[in-house]
C-alpha cells in the first residue's frame, strides 16, 4: 500500500489542477490548434504591412521592383527551360539582403505579438478570442514579463528555425504529458488553461 505522504507532491498537485475535472483545466488541442491559426494569419497579415510598407521602403527602397523582377525572369525561366537548359536565375545580392532583412522583421514581429500578447492580456489575440489563458506552473499566476517573452521568443524561434520534424516533436509534447504541455510550455514552465471550464470562480486576471 503506497504512502499517501509520497504521492503528494508538487508535480502531483499540479497535473490534478490542470486534469479536466480540476480547478483550471488545460485547453485541448483542437482549440489551441483554432487559437495559434488566428494568430498566425493575423501576425503574418501585420509583419507584411510592416514590411512591404514601413522597413524596406525605409531601409531598401528598390527591394519591391527587384522582387517583380526577378519572380518575371523565375516564371521566363521555368517556360523555357526545358528547351534552353538556361540556369536558374538567381536574386541579386541587394534583393538578397532585403529578404535577410525583411525575414528578420517578421520574426521581431512575432516575437513582439506572442510576448506583448502574454504580458498585457494574459495570452495573444487568438488565444483570448478563444477565451484561452496562459499561466505559469510555478505560480498559477499569469506571466510575468520576464517568462512572458521567454516564452514567446522560445515559440517563435520553434516557429522560425526548427526543421520539420523536431517542430512535429515539439507540439507531439502535448500528447505525453497530462497538463497538455507543448515544448515551448515545458521549456518556460507554462501551461495553457481554458477559461470556459474554469472551476474556481471569474477568469484570472492580469
Amino acid at each position: 500500500m503506497s504512502d499517501p505522504k509520497k504521492d503528494i507532491s508538487p508535480s502531483t498537485v499540479l497535473d490534478t489542477i490542470l486534469a479536466d475535472d480540476g480547478p483550471m483545466p488545460a485547453a485541448r488541442l483542437g482549440i489551441r490548434t483554432l487559437a495559434f491559426v488566428l494568430d498566425f494569419i493575423l501576425c503574418s497579415a501585420v509583419a507584411t504591412i510592416l514590411i512591404w510598407k514601413v522597413f524596406l521602403p525605409m531601409s531598401h527602397p528598390g527591394s519591391f521592383l527587384e522582387l517583380n523582377e526577378w519572380i518575371d525572369q523565375l516564371l521566363q525561366w521555368l517556360q523555357n527551360s526545358e528547351s534552353t537548359r538556361e540556369t536558374m536565375p538567381k536574386p541579386g545580392n541587394d534583393l538578397l539582403a532585403a529578404l535577410r532583412y525583411a525575414s528578420e522583421v517578421q520574426l521581431l514581429t512575432f516575437w513582439a505579438y506572442f510576448g506583448i500578447g502574454e504580458i498585457f492580456l494574459g495570452g495573444s489575440l487568438g488565444k483570448r478570442a478563444c477565451r484561452l489563458r496562459t499561466i505559469s506552473t510555478l505560480t498559477l499566476a499569469p506571466l510575468n514579463v520576464f517568462a512572458a517573452l521567454l516564452r514567446a521568443g522560445i515559440k517563435t524561434a520553434a516557429l522560425f528555425f526548427l526543421s520539420p520534424l523536431l517542430l512535429i516533436a515539439t507540439l507531439a509534447a502535448l500528447f505525453f504529458n497530462p497538463r497538455r504541455q507543448t515544448g515551448h510550455d515545458l521549456l518556460a514552465r507554462t501551461a495553457v488553461i481554458d477559461e470556459k471550464h474554469l472551476k474556481s470562480g471569474p477568469p484570472l486576471q492580469n
